[in-house]
């Protein structure tokens, strides 16, 4: 009898075991069946992951609202939590974060029509701009949202008649484009009139330039008696990169005499105010030519610009009853290399920074009625008349990828010749690439010269509206 029993045991244990497999392999089978239909029904819609920074996005605000939609999700035990089911006690925590106001519900429409993509609740992290720590895992699928909150309230969802913030994204890009190009502007106006390319990735660009003084000699805007009408050939080696990494062009233009307008000399030719004294000659280079030297520097870009001053005006050029001394600039060269796009800071744009020499002369001339040339008067002391040398650095912070483009550049130039110490601030600001302003301020710092030079202002500052077309 005890040998029957234990026979039975046996079978019936076997018979369990051969159902607990069979349950488990079918629990497998389900499983499987159960991921690949979910597969299939994934993808049954057009797949738009590449426009999901595109897609309108919204923030419902409203308290009352947040709790009615929170409601119906606990109702139909929809929520989870890292793929899970929240407990009672969880449940019960995360309420009161509910009734305090602090959950907000993210949306996003699909990028074809108006039904919601994906629903989240989120409480918000301050002083971070991370959102990835979800309050409740996200809800996917406009069909399963729909069913849980029911038609009227879905449909209240979709036409946003409650408390929200629309955080869609906007995407700026302004390029500069190469079949018109514009740009008004007091100091460096340019006006592009011909374009042509050779293999249709290429652009030759030819536009005709102004520009009026230069700040790397501490001499920005209308501080320059001479205003520099050229033209500038710039070349593209492809368009479908960025401009400012493969670009290099040539300027070259003569100086024409221009008034300046009033900086505080009572007396024109007195004084810090520079004076034409002759024809300048004015060029102009900016590429990368070390990429043909050695690979490692490649990417660092060269600019040189320099000017020279042909032929002497007469004395009765200058239509004076009296004797008058004035000091004038008839030559400089600037050259610095740079090294752009270090690194991006956030929103603010790319930073670069170079450095480099310059090089410019002030000479000081007497005009006497009874003579025909201009007499050049011996200085002395650092007005003594001959080249200043000194070294620069600058450093620039860009952004031209947003709906507010801008280009600020800090300058520090120190005058060995005069031992002086030049702080200058560039900053251009454009509002869609169209409209904006230019300011130049220019600062001498005594360092180790005991009082400024004759010729030179205690501060220099130039402003200039810009207006831009370019298409």
């Amino acid at each position: 009898m005890k040998g029957c029993i234990t026979i039975k045991k046996i079978i019936f244990l076997f018979i369990i075991s051969c159902a607990g497999l069979f349950a488990q392999t079918d629990s497998i089978i389900g499983d499987a069946k159960i991921n690949r239909l979910d597969r299939i029904y994934r993808n049954l819609e057009y797949n738009t992951t590449s426009f999901n920074d595109l897609k309108q996005t919204w923030i419902v605000t409203d308290p009352v609202f947040v709790r009615e939609i929170f409601n119906k999700f606990v109702v139909r035990n929809a929520l989870k939590i890292n793929g899970r089911k929240p407990t009672l006690a969880e449940l019960a925590n995360k309420a009161e974060a509910i009734y305090n106001g602090d959950v907000f519900i993210d949306l996003r429409r699909r990028y074809y029509d108006d039904e919601i993509e994906i629903i989240r609740f989120f409480k918000e992290q301050r002083n971070t701009r991370d959102t990835s720590d979800y309050f409740f895992d996200a809800i996917p699928d406009f069909i399963t949202v729909k069913d849980i909150l029911g038609e009227k309230l879905y449909a209240d969802l979709k036409t946003q008649g409650y408390a929200l913030n629309d955080i869609t994204k906007t995407s700026f890009d302004y390029k500069p484009a190469y079949n018109f190009n514009i740009l008004l502007h007091l100091l460096e106006p340019e006006l592009m009139f011909w374009t042509a390319t050779t293999n249709s990735r290429n652009k030759y660009l030819v536009s005709l330039i102004g520009k009026w003084g230069n700040s790397r000699i501490g001499l920005p805007g209308w501080y320059s008696a001479d205003y520099i009408i050229g033209f500038r050939v710039g070349y593209e080696d492809s368009l479908v990169n960025n401009k400012e990494e493969i670009v290099y062009s040539a300027e070259c233009g003569v100086g024409v005499p221009v008034q300046q307008p009033d900086i505080g000399v009572n007396d024109n030719f007195v004084g810090r105010k520079l004076d034409h004294t002759g024809t300048p000659i004015y060029m102009k280079y900016t590429g990368k030519p070390f990429e043909y030297v050695m690979e490692e520097i490649a990417d660092l870009e060269l600019q040189f610009s320099a000017q020279f001053t042909v032929g002497e005006n007469k004395v009765s050029d200058f239509n004076v009853s009296a004797p008058i001394t004035f000091f004038t600039t008839r030559n400089y060269f600037d050259l610095i290399v740079k090294k752009k796009n270090l690194f991006r800071l956030s929103d603010l744009g790319n930073l670069s920074a170079g450095g480099g020499v310059s090089a410019f002369d002030i000479k000081q001339y007497s005009a006497i009625p009874s003579e025909v040339t201009l007499r050049l008067v011996q200085g002395s002391g650092s007005d003594k008349n001959g080249l200043k040398f000194a070294v620069n650095t600058e450093a620039t912070l860009s952004n031209e990828s947003s709906v507010f483009t801008h280009n600020f550049t800090m300058m520090l130039n120190y005058n060995i010749s005069e031992k002086l110490v030049l702080f200058g601030v560039k900053f251009n600001f454009l509002v869609s690439n169209t409209v904006g302003f230019d300011l130049q301020m220019v600062s001498p710092i005594l360092a180790g010269a005991k009082v400024l030079p004759t010729y030179r202002s205690d501060t220099y500052f130039v402003f200039s509206p810009m207006i831009r077309i370019n298409y």
